[in-house]
């Protein structure tokens, strides 16, 4: 690659004369999203009075047909639902909570994955350590009715299904759990939806925040009796689910039929509200779309604002649509997509080929605010991060995740039980949704589509949410809560091998700064087989070489 392509970055000073977006146009958008904005009305809604949009649920399904409703209220008739597919089984989460009852009082916080069983009714009993092996299970048959069993372990194979069986033919409650999954004191969501209606998960699994099963632990360690009580009160719903994604066009003047998308997903894990993922992205392609209408925007290409299910699940809502419409993605110039969270939108990369065209499309952006501000630099390929756009760009679409920046700790809410409404900024959403719609009619007004002119896809790893698996590569650590101090080493892992300790905090991989999480997805693209990994060492910078992994269990918190 010639270093132009590496080095680019663009940050002007003042909008320029040959910005696609007029300087009235850009007063009007300002006017509207700064002094009129509803996009913290729009999030409210979305997460306080709807909830959790786990893909399958009859939330989920409330929520794209509450979508539908609103961007026709804002003057968008053709504003509609396009199903892409389907679940066999729904899953609808209902209250849950949990407590030690002796020998001391504690409610706990906890949680369950998605599809999974619950209790049914609040369900008190004796709290007993899990069978380690066939001997201590042969010892508890026949004590097993009314109780909890705590994993220290997971059993696995043949030990746990006959452990599963005698819990359920005796009238055992379920099992509690913690650490494995977590980082740190959050609690992750995650679940698997490929379930059997007429075979359904009978007993839950419960995980509890790491203060509460350790306390368990030490008075079980101490042969003190422990009882506990839940109320979990997850259902499952006969199917076929259909599932779908809202689209709403403001059509094209000039060009109807080429477009520029504007999204997010709508759909959310539930072990909160879903609201830095994603709902805060929803709530400004929302903003964006409503911004455009008040002005009375003209824009010369369609902008069509596209929210998509099943992200979490893969990118399922995005794929298909895609694949449903292959033929139609020559007339695609764009697609942007929020889903990093509350921070300001920062700016915005592509191929150094279509930076002529970025600078005039985001001119008024880059001057926008000097407190948050925007820049537009170059890539050598669009590498793949876990979300919508890259439906698009596997398609031969140039597909944005917008770089963003902020006071915000995506790591605490990414699918913990932090992500509620208070996470959210508004400051930081008004911004965005400025950008977004300026963005979006910019691109829209081009004198051509955006150039595909030597376009790199970097493919290998990819998936949504919860579901981001395949080939990624792997440094073998698991990340505390900051999302850069290193919590834990894979034995064997890179990590381990080149000399990094728990403590250290990520400074570098390669070039590339960490600050969080979506700065290591990208640092951790490319092709080589080893990158320098600098960390923080009490007051010393350290750099070692790191040999990659490739690993399945990438997402969330660990396994990085």
């Amino acid at each position: 690659m010639s270093p132009l392509r590496t080095a680019f970055v663009c940050v002007l000073a003042a909008p320029a004369l040959w910005a696609q977006v007029s300087d009235a146009d850009f007063a009007a958008i300002k006017k509207e999203g700064l002094g009129n904005s509803k996009v913290m009305d729009h999030l409210d809604h979305l997460v306080n009075r709807i909830g959790p949009r786990l893909t399958g649920s009859d939330n989920l399904t409330v929520a794209c047909e509450w979508a539908v409703e609103h961007f026709q209220s804002m003057g968008i008739e053709n504003a509609h639902m396009e199903q892409w597919g389907e679940f066999p089984v729904g899953f609808n989460r209902g209250p849950w909570w949990g407590r030690m009852t002796s020998p001391e009082q504690i409610e706990f916080v906890c949680s369950t994955d998605a599809w999974t069983a619950g209790t049914h009714r609040p369900s008190r009993g004796p709290l007993l350590a899990a069978p380690k092996d066939e001997a201590e299970l042969d010892k508890l048959k026949g004590e097993l009715r009314g109780v909890w069993l705590v994993l220290t372990t997971t059993p696995r194979g043949a030990l746990f299904e006959a452990l599963n069986q005698a819990m359920i033919e005796e009238g055992g409650f379920g099992y509690v759990t913690g650490r494995e999954g977590q980082r740190g004191e959050l609690l992750l969501t995650s679940g698997n939806s490929r379930i059997d209606y007429d075979n359904l998960p009978q007993l839950p699994i419960v995980r509890v925040r790491n203060d509460g099963y350790e306390a368990m632990l030490k008075h079980l360690d101490a042969g003190t009796p422990v009882e506990v009580e839940f109320d979990i009160r997850n259902h499952f719903r006969r199917g076929p689910i259909p599932l779908y994604n809202v689209i709403a066009d403001i059509p094209g003047t000039e060009f109807p039929d080429q477009y520029v998308v504007v999204g997010g997903h709508i759909d959310s894990w539930d072990g909160a509200t879903g609201t830095t993922d994603n709902g805060t992205g929803t709530a400004t392609t929302f903003e964006a779309a409503r911004i455009l209408m008040a002005m009375g925007a003209k824009p010369k290409r369609t902008i069509r604002f596209m929210l998509w299910s099943g992200e979490e699940q893969g990118l399922l809502g995005s794929k298909a649509w895609v694949q449903k419409h292959q033929d139609e993605m020559g007339k695609y110039s764009a697609c942007l997509v929020h889903d990093g969270g509350t921070n300001y939108v920062s700016g915005i990369a592509g191929m150094a080929e279509m930076g002529p065209q970025l600078e005039t499309a985001f001119a008024h952006v880059v001057g926008l605010s000097q407190e948050m501000p925007f820049k537009i630099r170059a890539i050598e390929a669009f590498r793949p991060i876990g979300s919508d756009h890259e439906s698009f760009t596997a398609a031969g679409v140039p597909g944005f995740f917008w770089d963003q920046a902020g006071v915000a700790n995506y790591t605490h809410t990414h699918h913990t039980q932090y992500d509620t409404f208070d996470a959210a900024i508004p400051e930081y959403q008004r911004h965005t949704s400025v950008v977004v719609a300026t963005g979006a009619l910019g691109i829209a007004n081009l004198p051509e589509l955006l150039t595909r002119e030597n376009m790199v896809v970097q493919r290998g790893f990819g998936g949504g949410g919860g579901g981001r698996r395949g080939g990624r590569r792997t440094l073998g650590v698991q990340l505390g809560d900051d999302g850069v101090t290193i919590a834990e080493l894979t034995e064997g892992g890179g990590a381990a091998k080149a000399g990094l300790k728990a403590g250290d905090k990520l400074v570098k991989i390669g070039e590339t700064k960490i600050t969080d999480r979506r700065d290591l997805f990208q640092a951790l693209g490319g092709d080589k087989p080893t990158v320098p990994v600098t960390v923080k060492r009490g007051d010393q910078e350290v750099t070692v070489e790191v040999t990659l992994g490739g690993g399945a269990n990438a997402g969330g918190g660990g396994g990085r």
